[in-house]
């Protein structure tokens, strides 16, 4: 008889399945959808609602994957090309940040496009914020807010957890935590489900965090909403997004953009460069078109390899 539940474990070829009963079983792939899968994407991650049967009493063999209404993914480390999925089917997407030396917008740039890629939400926390000033506290989020337009948050494990009172974390809804290693997102995981569920280690001299995440995994809240954990991020590849995300993460450039007088402004020594004007202006950080210039080789490979799809349809 088949079946239906949600992957909430992953690691390697290991994983773990709750199906709508409430029963937990390892799980693994039928020899049929091994057969039908084409890519590393085509196979289930945390946060899939998968089909298929009970056997051997607590042992889950998956069938089918049913619709994603969004997926995280990012390109696979190295010199590979192809996708790696991280979560599947979540709202929103928390890219957990240290508000110490561990800060780098660059960074958080990526972190922001494969988040708008995804279908989903970000949403910006800025974790150990207990190690900085109230003045910087606020700085830093007001700059988060002014490079990248999407709310973001000051949290520390030793305040009250303001995200508990927002609507992320109603019953139903699914989210995901992803930054670098050693940024707290364990720890705040740990705040937002009360008990400790993930394992920390203690603070360095450097401050940072030392990272214990290997695997990728799904909580339930109080509330009924979903967290899943995934492990920290050394490379945060981009090959494999879409031209739209990294435009998106990029939205008050590209708005600017629109204004120039020539439509392929390059925004350099044209005239009537709106972009130019409004870093004159103080309304467009320097930095953050610097970053931009960065990225426009990535987009521009992007916008080709989209083209080319396209015109083999």
């Amino acid at each position: 008889m088949e079946k239906q539940g949600i992957v909430v474990f992953q690691a390697k070829d290991i994983a773990k399945v709750r199906l709508t009963t409430g029963e937990e079983c390892l799980a693994t792939v039928s020899g049929k959808f091994r057969q039908q899968a084409r890519a590393p994407k085509d196979y289930p991650i945390v946060g899939d609602f998968v089909q298929g049967q009970v056997y051997d009493q607590d042992h889950f063999l998956i069938d089918a994957l049913l619709p994603r209404k969004s997926f995280l993914q990012r390109k696979v480390a190295g010199n590979r090309t192809d996708e790696q999925g991280i979560a599947a089917n979540i709202d929103t997407v928390f890219i957990a940040t240290s508000a110490n030396e561990e800060f780098n917008f660059a960074r958080l740039e990526r972190f922001v496009t494969i988040a708008w890629d995804s279908g989903a939400n970000p949403v910006i926390l800025l974790t150990k914020a207990d190690q900085v000033t109230a003045d910087e506290k606020a700085e830093l989020l007001q700059a988060l807010n002014d490079a990248f337009g999407v709310k973001a948050f000051a949290t520390s494990i030793y305040e009250p957890n303001e995200l508990l009172t927002e609507a992320y974390f109603s019953d139903g809804k699914i989210s995901a935590f992803i930054g670098s290693s050693g940024v707290g997102k364990s720890s705040l995981l740990n705040q937002l489900m009360e008990q400790a569920v993930q394992k920390t280690n203690d603070i360095r001299e450097d401050s940072r965090g030392r990272h214990t995440t290997t695997s990728r995994q799904l909580f339930t809240l109080p509330s009924g909403a979903m967290i899943i954990d995934t492990p920290g991020m050394r490379e945060v590849g981009i090959s494999t997004v879409r031209s739209a995300s990294i435009e998106q993460s990029f939205e008050a450039i590209s708005q600017y953009a629109e204004g120039c007088f020539f439509r392929d402004c390059q925004h350099e020594t044209e005239p009537k460069c709106a972009v130019k004007a409004a870093i004159a202006a103080g309304e467009l950080s320097e930095a953050a078109f610097a970053r931009y210039r960065k990225m426009e080789k990535e987009l521009a490979y992007l916008k080709r390899k989209e083209q080319i799809k396209e015109m083999k349809k």
